[in-house]
């Protein structure tokens, strides 16, 4: 889920236009804007306070992943790959390899 969709979600969750929940943040309109359509990363801190702004907790769960052959052998080969490869490894998955 992207901070884009949690802006989103929250806000709409909450009842709350673009601009009431800006004023709430002490932003401009654009800002939140900006923020929903990915236009620009909001930092982590930014997200969390858009959350309780909403009314919201915003809560991490750690939590332990059933071990999965196929995905522990896909991490440990994106870990050894730069940040370029790892994004055409993606595309070429995603366009089934063409």
């Amino acid at each position: 889920m992207s901070a884009a969709h949690i802006i989103r979600e929250a806000r709409l969750k909450a009842g709350l236009t673009q601009s009431q929940l800006a004023e709430r943040l002490g932003r401009e309109r654009a800002q939140v804007a900006r923020w929903e359509i990915g236009g620009q990363e909001p930092s982590f801190q930014n997200v969390v306070a858009v959350v309780e702004a909403c009314g919201f907790a915003f809560n991490i769960e750690i939590a332990e992943r059933d071990d999965d052959p196929v995905v522990d052998a896909e991490l440990a080969e994106s870990v050894r790959q730069a940040p370029q490869q790892r994004v055409q490894a993606l595309i070429e998955r995603v366009s089934g390899g063409s």
